[in-house]
This record gives structure tokens, sequence and C-alpha cells, in this order.
């Protein structure tokens, strides 16, 4: 690593920040050249910014930068004729590969429909034996009233053989889900914050020490400068601490510390 990036490391994140307005974890991504947070553009004009206010020599690592980039934007390798034949090949396995599982899903699908026909047909046996008994037992109910007491009018209540009783259970209730009443930040030292509404893709900043509340209803993305943080939510704390930067998601009330890919993600695609 160069000399020139260990005198920026000195100087502070932080500090370059507010000297050169370059965001604190671009900055971060730079002295610990964790380029997958930048692109080629941004990276090379940040160098040519840091060398022009601190008067560093970053050649250095600016040539292991733009290397990583290139070699990360290379083109795919070239088609050739052995290539072509090849792809041929397999795209002729793969369809019998396909007409192989079409006909074993065919086999499942007739056989599941089999089984289903034959348990509807057992159900609707069983429930025959059930009206049926119902019925004997309302006629023997009948036919004991009458012998008791030739006067009294008995009426006996049919049961229909097309239709079936079913028992209303009772439904589960949900329980509703408790809303977070408080989201706190609470930074240790100060430190460069940027934070996104997921839902309306608001992008805000803030430096800041101390104490730092957000609307605990709504979901955010939070990107430190570094992590020497605490995060409250409702009274519940949990405490981070690095020098490197920080990305955390917010929401119903859990805090989960995410990678750069997972912030793109849920950040439309923007690292920031």
């Amino acid at each position: 690593m160069s000399e020139a990036l260990e005198r920026l490391k000195d100087i502070g994140a932080q500090k370059i920040y507010e000297d050169t307005h370059i965001p604190v974890g671009h900055v971060q991504d730079i002295l610990y050249e964790n380029f997958d947070g930048l692109s080629k553009i941004q990276f090379v004009g940040f160098i040519s910014i840091l060398e022009r206010e601190y008067g560093e020599d970053l050649s250095t690592v600016c040539a292991r930068g733009v290397g990583y980039f290139d070699e990360k934007n290379a083109p795919d390798e070239a088609i050739t004729d052995d290539a072509i034949f090849k792809s041929s090949s397999k795209k002729k396995n793969l369809t019998v590969v396909y007409i192989i599982v079409a006909i074993v899903l065919l086999i499942a699908a007739v056989f599941y429909t089999m089984q289903s026909a034959n348990d509807t047909l057992k159900s609707a046996t069983k429930e025959n034996k059930i009206i049926q008994n119902v019925q004997k037992n309302i006629a023997d109910d009948v036919n004991g009233s009458e012998n008791n007491s030739s006067d009294d009018n008995v009426s006996a209540t049919v049961v229909d053989t097309n239709s079936s009783a079913t028992l209303a259970l009772p439904k589960k209730v949900k329980e509703p889900k408790a809303v977070p009443q408080s989201l706190k930040i609470i930074a240790r030292t100060k430190v460069w914050l940027g934070y996104v509404n997921v839902a309306t893709d608001q992008k805000y900043q803030k430096t800041f020490e101390g104490a730092f509340e957000l609307d605990p209803a709504k979901e955010w993305l939070l990107y430190f400068g570094h992590g020497y943080i605490d995060v409250v939510v409702d009274g519940k704390k949990e405490e981070f601490s690095s020098k490197n930067t920080l990305r955390l998601h917010y929401q119903d009330g859990n805090i989960t510390k995410i990678s750069i890919n997972d912030f793109k993600k849920l950040n439309r695609g923007n690292t920031w």
C-alpha cells in the first residue's frame, strides 16, 4: 500500500469529506481500495480531486483501480467454430432432457388426477353411508313415537342425499403486529449518514454526533461513513463497532447489516 494512501488515512475520511465534498463512503472505499462501491469514472475523478487537494501522488492506487475496472468490464471470450458446435451439442442434450422431464410431469399429472378422483369417490361413499345412518335413526325415532302415542303428529326431517353437512370451525384470528414506536441512531463519534426512504426513493444525508431519530413506521436504508454507532428500537439497543463503512436495512422494527450488493438491490441499483 502506498505511503500517500497512509497519509490520507491519517487525515481521516470525515476531514477529507469536509475538504473535498467527496461522500465519506466513497472516501473510505478509496482509502481501503474497496472498488466494488465505485464506478470507473467516479474512481478516476475522486483520485484527481485528492491529488489536487493534498498534493499526493496516487498513481499507483489509480493504476490498481483502473486495472480492476478493466478486468471487471472485460468482454466475453470470442465465439469460435468449436464453441458453436459444442453449444449445438449441448442444446441437443438439453432437448432430450426437456422431453424426459415433460414425460415424467405428464405421468405425475395423470397419477395425481386418478388419485384425486379415487379420493373423491371414497369421500362420497363415506358421506352416503353417514346420511343413510341418519335417515335410519330418524325413521326409528318416528316409528317409536307412533307406537307410544297414536294421537301425536310426528314430522321427520328428510336429509338431502345430494348435500353434505359441513362443520363450521372457528377462524384463527391473527394477532396484530406490534408497531415500533421509536427509532434512534446514536453516533459515538462524528459521522456522515446517508439515509434512503425505500418506499419513495427519497435520499437524505447528515453529519452529526449524538442522537438522531427517524420515523420507525417507514423502511430505511442507512449508509454510515464509519461503524461506531448504536441503533435503538423501542429501547432495545444494537451496537456496531467498525472503522469501515457500514450499511444497514431497517424494516418493521428489525435492523440488519447488509452488503453493498444487497444495498444496491434495495436502492434501485444505486450504491448511494
